[in-house]
């Protein structure tokens, strides 16, 4: 049969009926009584009474200790300090932000410290890409937009590091190398140019137009090269 110390007074009816006031410090359950393994259990973890350790070797008992006293620090631990655990890897945590995930894995970095690995300590511990907890049981995780923000940007810094085009037209279609086409010459409008630009464009097009009089003269000349 399970024993154990009461840590927090509280009444208990071991016959169902007869209520007693079981004190801090106390035996439990007291002499010449029993309780079943499920309502012993639930005292233990409800915080009622601890259990007994009498029969664990005391090698074993340190251990356990051990393991219990690692697991209600670390779970006690802030969010900021959980990654700025794990950053010690060498890489910043990137995940679910819930603590239960940040507390397994600041736990895995903490083992390989303790199996021999160096800890690096110029990592950011804020430079992963995060999610935010769920907001509702099985709906998706978005990405927080602080995250999505910081991809776009390193997206367009490679593209543009590489040289890659990236204008697209009206319908999100990519333009071809060199972006967006020049008007073609039957979108210039001749009547609207002055005579230096209607000279320079004669001669961009290889055009004479030496023996133009007028505007008109050389709008004529220009077309005419053009249907040439």
């Amino acid at each position: 049969m399970k024993t154990g110390k009461v840590t927090r007074a509280f009444p208990f009816a071991f016959d169902g009926i007869n209520v007693q006031h079981l004190a801090e410090g106390s035996d439990f359950p007291p002499a010449g009584y029993s309780v079943t393994d499920s309502a012993f259990g639930g005292l233990v973890a409800s915080g009622y009474i601890e259990e007994s350790k009498s029969g664990v070797p005391a090698a074993e008992q340190l251990n356990q200790d051990i393991i219990e006293a690692f697991d209600r620090k670390i779970s006690a631990v802030s969010d900021e300090e959980l990654k700025a655990i794990i950053a010690r890897s060498g890489e910043p945590y990137s995940g679910n932000l819930i603590h239960a995930h940040l507390v397994l894995a600041a736990k895995q970095q903490m083992l390989r410290e303790l199996q021999g690995a160096t800890p690096i300590f110029s990592i950011d511990p804020n430079a992963g890409v995060t999610e935010q907890p769920l907001a509702k049981p099985g709906e998706a995780t978005p990405p927080s937009a602080a995250a999505a923000v910081e991809k776009q940007k390193a997206e367009v810094e490679a593209a543009n590091a590489a040289g890659e085009n990236k204008a697209t037209n009206q319908f999100g279609d990519p333009l071809p190398a060199g972006g967006a086409k020049p008007k073609s010459e039957a979108d210039v409008d001749l009547e609207s140019l002055k005579k230096d630009e209607l000279e320079k464009l004669a001669a961009d097009r290889g055009v004479d137009i030496s023996a133009a009089k007028t505007k008109a003269d050389m709008i004529e000349a220009i077309n005419a090269g053009k249907s040439a």
